[in-house]
């Protein structure tokens, strides 16, 4: 049985082939490790999905789901709550400056 996390981190994205590995690095990356990341690709047509599944089998707490088609940014974001099993939520966006 997998361990709760203390936080469900939300991801959702579309076409961003060029910010999300930046983006998922940063969370990676912080101090703090008792989380999931929660990443749901809304029919990326990019190299999205490639870059994500990559990284959800290099660390056991990424979660990573796709779309089969556009569900539009809303019901990509409501999706990604949903899946959330930490005892705290954050959003994360899937890009940084």
């Amino acid at each position: 049985m997998k361990k709760i996390p203390t936080v469900s981190i939300g991801m959702f994205v579309r076409n961003d082939e060029k910010r999300i590995i930046k983006a998922i690095e940063t969370i990676l990356n912080q101090t703090f490790g008792d989380f999931e990341l929660i990443i749901s690709d809304n029919a990326s047509t990019d190299s999205t999905e490639k870059i994500c599944r990559d990284y959800e089998n290099k660390d056991s707490r990424i979660r990573y789901f796709r779309q089969n088609k556009d569900i539009g940014g809303t019901c990509n974001g409501v999706f990604v709550y949903r899946q959330a099993i930490g005892e705290f939520f954050m959003w994360a966006p899937s890009h940084y400056s």
